[in-house]
């Protein structure tokens, strides 16, 4: 089996290129930086510029069997009206070019797997959502996954049969949600609960996300499937495992992993007392908007998402608990 990862140097992508080496399977993907670019034996890096329809060598699409569409711009940022452009079009027009690419020079690629997002559906405290229910286009994210599966879903088109993935909060050292609470407690000693803590959060270990795309890929399961871990839990529930796990997170991990490589010191016992978390504090949502504009809602959707689906499939969770999860991190 040959993959091709378009954003495959981000948090998922770079899981998924380990795994997917470790299993045999040979890995060629894109990239906007030549300085990522490689030529080793399993895997092969090519530079590509989609904004501007470029893509430097076609030797990309040879013998490959599957696209892994990870590719776009991280929503984690002020929603400028230029940069929302910018989260929208970095989806929608990769996709668009790899379709046009595909098409015109008639590759033999038998499957795409495209990344998407949980945001598409409504928010709500008491109702879990499964791939049946509608997207509901009220707002930003759920417009731009809706615009996203559209383009991915075009490839049917042209015999390309698809599946989708929409992604929950994902759990890595690396990067991502975790990585930011993690930060955020050790430089400032707060626990921050955005508002009353009570909107459900499906989060998912980069282990097992990285595992649901090659799972997928690999039994050519179509359609749409979340990648959710099977318990959601509140922001509130969050935020207070990680506080009183954060020692335990820290100390069975790589420091530098987490808090950059000016951090040198080794004697954790003696660090212990740095690791304190002074309180819990929770932030209402006003004050978010104020800092963080229209991009603040994010942090307020409540999206309890099942997994039975993928579940049924024949997928196993590595992590379905929580507290497991965050103690288990690369």
């Amino acid at each position: 089996m040959k993959i091709l990862i378009t954003g495959a140097t981000g948090l998922i992508g770079t899981q998924i290129i380990k795994d997917a080496l470790s299993q045999g399977i040979e890995v060629n993907f894109l990239t906007t930086q030549r300085i990522k670019t490689v030529n080793e034996n399993k895997l092969r890096g090519y530079y590509w510029n989609p904004e501007n329809s470029i893509i430097e060598n076609l030797e990309c699409f040879e013998k490959v069997d599957t696209i892994i569409h990870l590719a776009g711009s991280r929503i984690d940022k002020r929603w400028t009206k230029s940069y929302k452009k910018k989260i929208l079009q970095s989806r929608v027009k990769s996709l668009e070019f790899l379709f046009t690419i595909i098409k015109s020079n008639n590759f033999s690629v038998n499957h795409l797997v495209s990344a998407s997002a949980i945001g598409c559906y409504p928010s709500s405290e008491s109702k879990e959502f499964d791939e049946n229910d509608s997207i509901k286009t009220d707002n930003f994210i759920s417009k731009v996954v809706s615009d996203w599966e559209r383009a991915a879903n075009k490839f049917s088109l042209i015999g390309i049969p698809v599946s989708i993935i929409r992604i929950g909060l994902v759990v890595s050292a690396k990067g991502g949600f975790f990585r930011k609470t993690v930060e955020s407690i050790f430089f400032y000693k707060i626990a921050v609960i955005f508002g009353e803590g009570t909107q459900f959060q499906s989060w998912i270990h980069i282990k097992d996300i990285s595992e649901i795309f090659l799972f997928i890929s690999k039994n050519k399961l179509l359609g749409i499937y979340n990648a959710v871990a099977p318990n959601p839990l509140t922001n509130f529930d969050i935020i207070n495992t990680v506080k009183n796990h954060f020692y335990e997170v820290l100390r069975n991990k790589n420091f530098e992993t987490f808090l950059g490589k000016w951090f040198f010191r080794t004697d954790y016992a003696e660090l212990k007392k740095n690791f304190l978390v002074y309180f819990t504090l929770k932030v209402p949502k006003k004050i978010f908007q104020l800092v963080l504009g229209e991009m603040h809602s994010i942090l307020f959707y409540s999206n309890k998402v099942s997994s039975k689906k993928i579940q049924s499939a024949g997928y196993n969770f590595s992590y379905t608990n929580f507290e497991k999860a965050i103690k288990n991190l690369d």
